[in-house]
């Protein structure tokens, strides 16, 4: 008896859910008429529908559809006059697109009454899918970008998430906002700097490129990926020391809240949706953390995209080099079937043209290639008036380094190989030894501090100018009413902070190898980053 009822009560679940299937269907009906065979005329005719919403009109005749569509549309789509547009319309209304209302004011007779013509207007699932498809032309059109922006708006959202989640009491509202802004942009940045690395990607794939264009913009080009480069990996560890400390706190609250105030609006939803909608926004803090922190199975993808972006500089530059060989040399054979097609269709006689064709594919002796000493011997023994045939003279013998190469290895002593190994190791020798004083110099700094700019010890030349790269990194970072600035340096080697001292505090002197320093007397934290530890 309990299995009846159970059954039973499960019936009308499944009969809903068919229902809710096949009204599924009817609703995508709305997008029936792009695979129909008067696409075009469709289009037309629902784009004016559309102009007239944005104009606030209701519903539209046939006659004054037909009259807002221009001439050479209504030729292209088919459309000769209201018989055509009718039955369109009337194709449309069975799709779900529009909906048909009898035409009473317009009626100015008897017969016109009885047998009224009909206005048309769009139903919501028509209104819907053109919403829907033009969001899908704008998208599909709107270029990549690598967003220096998004990396700075997500950078300061979370730092405003960090202080909510610091306080007291969780201030909900604002760190649902915070968070929602930055799934908004962290959006914008993953999905447009895909599309542009996938664009750069096939366009550096392509055998011919567009040269005026490319090598127009390769100087905007090379600027945007480089300023791009520097901004993640500065942003990336300010990122992911907020993502850290966000963790440590504990991001429940704040997801949770999230959760709850998406489903705000709905009337008492079940619990298995905002179960739902809790793992979503689990899921994105998720994929936030994967995208800036990298752990043992996986790199971070920033850095992985700022390795594809730092790959494609270097390619770039190939690129353009091999541009400007092909317009040194332009010598292709493409060019050649070109101008030798354009000879062919010059040529007066058929005579001509077979001339030009023997010459061009070589079908002709190549005794003329050379003229050396037993040439002109046998010029010379020829008598004035003896002129022998191309068959009757001797031929000319090619060697398979003129078959191989296309000309004749120079006479003499080849050119000497220089050897640039010893170069090489002492351009080595010399960037590893400014590596390692340039991170002398930050280790030593680093143990240093933190500690006032009076209180350092004497600097030599790579500390002096460690530190002023330093500070002059943070000073960039402080705003108008901020008292500190937390920056990192260009290479993202080295973390520095420093907090202004008060208003009439003494100047600070600080003893280098270059002279003394004076300036405000900075509270300096300085600390090796990941990258140079």
């Amino acid at each position: 008896m309990i299995r009846d009822v159970d059954a039973q009560q499960q019936l009308p679940a499944a009969s809903d859910l068919v229902s809710e299937l096949r009204e599924g269907e009817e609703m995508r009906s709305v997008f029936f008429h792009l695979n129909a065979q008067k696409v075009q005329a469709y289009r037309a005719i629902l784009r004016v529908f559309v102009a007239a919403k944005e104009g606030f009109e209701i519903a539209l005749r046939p006659g004054e559809i037909l009259s807002r569509i221009e001439e050479a549309e209504r030729r292209h789509a088919g459309l000769g006059g209201e018989d055509e547009i009718i039955a369109c319309l009337d194709q449309l209304c069975l799709w779900g697109n529009l909906d048909a209302t009898r035409d009473m004011v317009s009626a100015r007779t008897i017969e016109e009454y009885l047998h009224p013509k009909r206005l048309f207007q769009l139903t919501h699932a028509g209104d819907m899918g053109e919403r829907a498809l033009a969001f899908f032309d704008k998208e599909l059109m709107r270029p990549g970008e690598l967003s220096t922006t998004a990396l700075r708006d997500i950078a300061d959202t979370l730092d405003e998430l960090l202080r909510l989640m610091a306080a007291e009491v969780l201030d909900e509202a604002k760190a649902v906002r915070a968070l929602n802004d930055l799934s908004s942009r962290f959006d914008t940045l993953v999905t447009r700097a895909q599309m542009f690395i996938g664009g750069l990607q096939r366009e550096m794939d392509k055998p011919v490129a567009e040269e005026s264009a490319f090598i127009a913009l390769k100087e905007e080009l090379l600027s945007y990926l480089d300023r791009f480069v520097k901004e993640l990996t500065s942003a990336s560890y300010r990122i992911r020391n907020s993502l850290e400390k966000l963790d440590a706190r504990g991001m429940e609250p704040a997801l949770e809240a999230a959760a709850y105030a998406e489903l705000a609006d709905e009337l008492a939803p079940p619990e298995a949706r905002r179960a739902q909608t809790l793992r979503r926004w689990q899921h994105h803090w998720s994929g936030l953390r994967g995208w800036f922190i990298s752990s043992g199975h996986h790199t971070a993808h920033a850095e992985s995209l700022r390795s594809r972006a730092t790959a494609a500089i270097p390619a770039l530059l190939e690129r353009v080099r091999r541009m400007h060989d092909q317009r040194a040399n332009r010598a292709d054979r493409s060019t050649d079937f070109l101008a030798l097609a354009r000879w062919f269709a010059e040529a007066p006689e058929d005579e001509d043209m077979h001339r030009l064709w023997r010459a061009a594919f070589a079908l002709n002796s190549c005794r003329h290639l050379r003229v050396n000493e037993t040439t002109l011997q046998a010029w010379a023994a020829l008598d004035d008036d003896e002129r022998p045939s191309w068959e009757d003279c001797p031929p000319y013998i090619i060697t398979i380094a003129q078959w191989t190469r296309g000309r004749v290895a120079p006479r003499g002593r080849p050119p000497g190989i220089i050897d640039r190994a010893a170069a090489r190791a002492a351009l080595r020798e010399r960037a590893d030894a400014e590596s390692r004083a340039l991170h002398a110099a930050r280790s030593v700094l680093a143990a240093r501090t933190p500690c006032a700019l009076s209180e350092l010890p004497e600097l030599d030349d790579v500390g002096f100018e460690v530190l002023l790269d330093a500070i002059g990194e943070a000073f960039a970072m402080i705003g108008l009413e901020d008292q500190q600035g937390e920056a990192v340096t260009a290479d993202g080697g080295m973390s520095v902070q420093i907090h202004l001292p008060a208003p009439r505090a003494e100047l600070a002197r600080l003893h280098t190898a270059e002279g003394v320093l004076r300036g405000p007397d900075l509270r300096i934290t300085l600390r090796l980053t990941e990258y140079e530890a």
